[in-house]
């Protein structure tokens, strides 16, 4: 196997552990990877969604069967709001990018948006909760639009979800990785719709494999280290992207 192959199912390996963990990581680190790598935006999202979709299916299988004892329920208004305004703003980004992706530096904009995401992290998170109904709604269409557009609405997502189940680990590990099942399902089939563009069957191949691999290991982590560590490092990863993404942008 060449060199540059293994390194690239090592990084898909890494991406699918954390976001088995934590509930993100593949479309958060590895947009801006890719991007970095010199992928368009359009081939990071074809490569990226798929490997996101089966991880957070597998993911809500293993959530599922290993907390029979814990009643796992969704936020209904959260529910509501998600599939009818989160959803329909991803197909307004993806829209977007289908008519401006050349006149948009994607790497400054993705970079942009995971430090701004981050700063709201640090300052804001726990003020969420007490946000008005109408301000929860505009927050989850805001996630949709940027999400379409660049694949890094993930990280609001999952601050938004934290905040509203205040930190309750097996809740909101579920409630996100559900969310965040249907936000790429959606994402991709109009992704498919609109760009026609696919994944190759041989890559996906191969993929499936490293992404089975990567949730059994990711859900074996989980019981023996904290999620918060794993947090840390998808945040430490992101600004490391984020900073290479502004250099090689310039």
């Amino acid at each position: 196997m060449p060199v540059e192959n293994l390194i690239y199912y090592l990084l898909i390996f890494s991406i699918v552990t954390l976001q088995s963990v934590v509930g993100v990581g593949v479309l958060v680190l590895g947009t801006p990877l890719l991007l970095i790598f010199e992928y368009s935006i359009v081939e990071s999202i074809s490569i990226l969604l798929p490997i996101s979709i089966l991880t957070s299916m597998i993911n809500i299988i293993f959530i599922k069967v290993t907390n029979k004892k814990i009643i796992l329920n969704l936020n209904k208004d959260v529910k509501k709001a998600f599939f009818t305004l989160c959803l329909p703003a991803v197909f307004m980004g993806i829209f977007l990018l289908k008519n401006f992706q050349d006149l948009i530096n994607f790497k400054a904009f993705v970079a942009f948006i995971i430090l701004t995401t981050l700063c709201v992290k640090s300052y804001h998170k726990n003020k969420v909760i007490n946000f008005s109904n109408l301000i929860k709604k505009i927050i989850l269409f805001f996630i949709g639009l940027i999400h379409g557009m660049s694949n890094s609405g993930g990280t609001l997502l999952s601050i938004f979800i934290l905040s509203i189940n205040r930190n309750l680990k097996n809740q909101t590990r579920y409630s996100l990785t559900f969310f965040y099942f249907f936000l790429a399902l959606f994402q991709y089939l109009i992704f498919i719709i609109i760009f026609q563009s696919m994944i190759s069957y041989h890559l996906l191949t191969n993929i499936i494999l490293i992404t089975v691999a990567g949730s059994l290991f990711g859900n074996f982590l989980v019981k023996f280290i904290a999620e918060i560590y794993f947090q840390f490092l998808i945040e430490l990863l992101a600004i490391i992207a984020a900073i290479f993404l502004i250099i090689s942008s310039l």
